[in-house]
């Protein structure tokens, strides 16, 4: 399993690099100017948006092509697993700004994918109990 891992570590790497030597000058631009299709995270740079790619393939130990369609066409919304994701980070958003917020303190926990996904594909029982 580690080896399987590390070659999705190593191919999401690639992809990583290869758009941003596309984006060279441009790793500051708002991702929803940067890119097609972007729904959410809009705001955030090119640069940042594609690192949050990254992690969502390492907390679910996926590749790219997990949630997008093969030979460069990210903004196709084809897969279920695309749309999926979109719901699961507005859900993870949620639980943290209307949730976990208003547990205080000067830092109040939050949650992320890996919270549940522990590098899975599916959350297994952490949603759904039996």
């Amino acid at each position: 399993m580690a080896a399987y891992r590390d070659s999705l570590t190593a191919m999401r790497a690639g992809v990583v690099a290869d758009l941003m030597s596309r984006l060279a000058g441009s790793e500051n631009k708002r991702a929803g100017d940067a890119f097609t299709n972007v729904l959410l995270m809009k705001d955030s740079t090119a640069a940042n948006f594609l690192k949050q790619m990254d992690y969502y393939g390492r907390s679910l130990s996926v590749g790219c092509t997990f949630c997008h369609m093969g030979g460069g066409k990210w903004d196709d919304d084809t897969k279920d697993a695309k749309k999926t994701t979109r719901v699961m980070i507005e859900l993870v958003n949620l639980i943290n700004t209307q949730g976990l917020s208003k547990l205080g303190g000067q830092r109040p926990p939050r949650i992320s994918c890996v919270t549940c996904h522990r590098g899975r594909q599916t959350p297994g029982q952490a949603l759904l109990p039996q």
